[in-house]
């Protein structure tokens, strides 16, 4: 199955310099009675499943991680994660594609948790076949 999703425009830096659109998938996670959705910029460059923003670390509220973890970090070094698992589905229009169960890796320092979500190389190289970036056509093609 094939999943086409459009880039998203991302703006201008302060001084009028077009920031290159991103890549993203419409993603949702279930954990217990808890549900989110929403935009995934598409990150080769996270070592990791999903990197969360506050609306999906609010999911693991009162739940024990299942690990903790360190990546290594360009800007802050070597930073602990805890480690969560959540079902993840893919949103094409009406349709919810899953991609069964997928790791959250939330950071235990607060300056890292951000307001987008990314899809990193634990989820891509494992769960995708084939993933297509035309940033010509400014359209992801994912093939499950």
């Amino acid at each position: 199955m094939k999943l086409k999703f459009q880039y998203v425009d991302d703006g201008y830096t302060v001084h009028g310099e077009k920031i290159p659109d991103m890549p993203v998938a419409y993603l949702i996670l279930k954990a217990g009675g808890y549900r989110a959705r929403g935009p995934a910029i598409i990150d080769t460059g996270f070592d990791g499943g999903v990197y969360p923003n506050m609306e999906i670390i609010k999911m693991f509220k009162d739940v024990e991680p299942a690990a903790r973890v360190n990546f290594e970090n360009p800007l802050f070094g070597v930073s602990e994660f805890e480690v969560y698992t959540s079902e993840a589905f893919l949103r094409n229009g009406r349709e919810h594609i899953s991609l069964g169960e997928v790791r959250i890796y939330v950071p235990t320092e607060p300056e890292l948790v951000t307001g987008e979500v990314l899809l990193g190389r634990e989820v891509i190289n494992n769960k995708i076949k084939s993933l297509i970036m035309n940033a010509q056509e400014k359209h992801v093609t994912l093939e499950l």
